[in-house]
């Protein structure tokens, strides 16, 4: 009996060594874009730039007049490199774990211009480990769509400066859900 491509295992995986993918994914509150790089069908390196931000204005008043007026903003964006492993959950479905390090840069600013003018800045880098569990459906053997949570673990370290010329410095550790990510990937 001759084998045929249509004779492959319900739970193979369809991806192939050498083989590219770009991921897009994001969450309730970051977005990300990513690279995968196929070592072999099972494994993949991983390079992934995770931005997140936002921005408010908060104006109180008590009738027509002014109580408060003042912002907040916030920016980072955390750059991951891991090694991500598959494993065939029947003829369309993958799981995937993923485990890495990750580094990044963060900018928070605030302030208030009413009643007294006042704010400040913080800037500061983090770096750390990261773990993920996912899973993908391939639509086609060249487009997929999935989900995933991820665990941290980093180390971040800020200078924060306040508009009347006081610097300060903080260190952390911290562990966090970063929550979870629904994507989209294209592969090469």
């Amino acid at each position: 009996m001759l084998a045929t491509a249509q004779d492959t295992a319900s739970d193979s995986i369809p991806f192939r060594r050498h083989q590219w993918a770009a991921q897009f994914a994001g969450g309730t509150t970051f977005a990300s874009l990513g690279a995968l790089r196929f070592t072999a069908p099972d494994r993949a390196w991983l390079l992934d730039f995770r931005f997140t931000g936002g921005h408010a204005h908060d104006t109180r008043y008590a009738g027509d007049t002014l109580l408060s007026d003042g912002f907040s903003s916030n920016a980072s964006v955390d750059t991951r490199i891991g090694r991500r492993f598959y494993q065939g959950r029947g003829k369309s479905v993958v799981s995937f774990q993923t485990v890495g390090a990750l580094g990044g840069y963060t900018h928070n600013c605030g302030g208030t211009t009413a009643p007294i003018a006042a704010g400040g800045c913080s800037n500061g880098w983090r770096a750390g480990v990261f773990g993920e569990l996912g899973a993908a459906y391939l639509i086609t053997r060249r487009f997929s769509i999935g989900g995933a949570a991820t665990l941290a673990f980093t180390y971040q370290k800020t200078k924060i400066t306040g508009s009347s010329g006081l610097v300060g410095r903080d260190w952390a550790y911290q562990g966090s859900v970063q929550g979870l990510s629904f994507g989209a990937t294209v592969y090469f």
